[in-house]
């Protein structure tokens, strides 16, 4: 499928520059560039975009400020000069993280990674429900059983899927894995962790226990969050 992208930033020559990359990706099929946030919003009020690639330091709105205010965001990657950023951008659940100066390969994986989350929200439902699927992680392409996996954990640009048998370390976003894992079966259960309801051992205070590994639970999403684990599996006096 074909994207979409705005890139907002307010440096003419660093605007160029991404604009220049961004020509260069086949899949997009649209690039557009805004030189302010506030233009930028007046902009997706009326446009439909695929990805954002948004600068942080901008003068009256930052990039930070304009992402918390949109109610329904697309993917969107942060590119900026300062790396201080990077936790609470994540925390925003951006695709990805890139400082500047950056090279096209940088960027390229970038723009995969929104173009492989964007593939699977298109597919159909269920496609979500395969018994296995495959990851890149450690120079090869592996093959992981749906039904083997413990939890999966955000590292960043990282993350370390934990199996059974093993952990896989893979370069994907973990909206990627959430978007493809059947929500039956597994539930985020913080910014940073999704899990399989299947093999959680106890729950203890704000903790799920999976074997030998213990998961704080978002104190935010905990009701709902076992709610959902032990619903119809609850057995009461």
């Amino acid at each position: 499928m074909n994207l979409s992208c705005l890139i907002i930033d307010d440096e003419e020559i660093a605007a160029r520059g991404v604009e220049g990359y961004a020509r260069q990706v086949p899949y997009f099929e649209t690039v557009l560039v805004c030189h302010s946030t506030l233009e930028a919003l007046d902009f997706l009020a009326n446009n439909p975009i695929d990805i954002i690639f948004l600068d942080i330091e901008m003068p009256k709105l930052t990039g930070l400020q304009f992402l918390k205010s949109l109610t329904s965001p697309p993917l969107v990657v942060i590119i900026s000069a300062y790396s201080d950023y990077a936790l609470e951008g994540y925390e925003l659940e951006v695709m990805d993280y890139i400082v500047k100066p950056f090279s096209f390969e940088r960027f390229l994986t970038a723009c995969n990674k929104c173009k492989e989350y964007a593939d699977l929200k298109t597919r159909p439902a269920a496609a979500s429900n395969e018994d296995y699927f495959f990851i890149k992680a450690n120079n090869r392409i592996e093959k992981i059983m749906t039904n083997e996996v413990l939890f999966i954990e955000a590292l960043e640009n990282y993350i370390n899927i934990y199996t059974v048998h093993k952990k896989y370390l893979s370069l994907v976003g973990l909206n990627v894995i959430e978007s493809y894992l059947d929500s039956r079966q597994f539930i985020k259960v913080q910014k940073s962790y999704i899990v399989a309801k299947s093999k959680i051992d106890c729950i203890e205070g704000n903790m799920l226990h999976i074997g030998d590994h213990s998961i704080p639970v978002s104190r935010k999403w905990k009701e709902e969050i076992l709610t959902n684990i032990l619903s119809n599996k609850f057995l009461k006096r």
